[in-house]
């Protein structure tokens, strides 16, 4: 069969198909009453899978964690990153909250303290890393703080 060329092919009004010339007529009758262009995104789909489309592919959605309506294609970053129901994880005792309360915890958590077994001072949880580089474990009998130990 012989490839059908430039000249040969005429361009369907509704799908923007290049069409055989000798097809065109019947291709358009058949596309504009079978077919429709989706307004969102512009993909040809059949006409009565349109509705379907729609609310597969562009009808806002809910996020289940915070009930904000956003659009579906950017649904997992903001379950992800965003949400401020999110779980996330306190960095200092490891427990699981909303991120929404992330920080108010961290307040409270990081202000906890922790005896350093180097230099036998307790350190807050926030300045551990901090306090485990420069500390030179030297021990102390009497049990103090972090601050006194930078101060000596």
């Amino acid at each position: 069969m012989e490839a059908v060329s430039d000249q040969d092919t005429s361009i369907c009004t509704h799908c923007d198909r290049a069409i055989p010339a000798a097809n065109i007529d019947l291709h358009y009758a058949h596309c504009s009453r079978k077919l429709e262009k989706c307004k969102v995104c512009g993909d040809m789909v059949p006409r009565k899978n349109a509705e379907d489309h729609y609310l597969r592919t562009h009808a806002p959605v809910s996020c289940s964690l915070c009930s904000e309506t956003m659009e579906r294609d950017i649904l997992d970053i903001h379950k992800g990153e965003n949400c401020p129901q999110r779980i996330v994880t306190c960095e200092f005792c490891e427990f699981p909250l909303p991120a929404i309360d992330l920080a108010e915890h961290q307040e409270v958590c990081g202000n906890r303290t922790e005896l350093c077994h180097l230099c036998n001072k307790y350190v807050r949880l926030r300045e551990r890393f901090s306090h485990e580089a420069r500390c030179n474990g030297i021990q102390d009998s009497s049990v103090g703080t972090s601050k006194e130990c930078e101060r000596s």
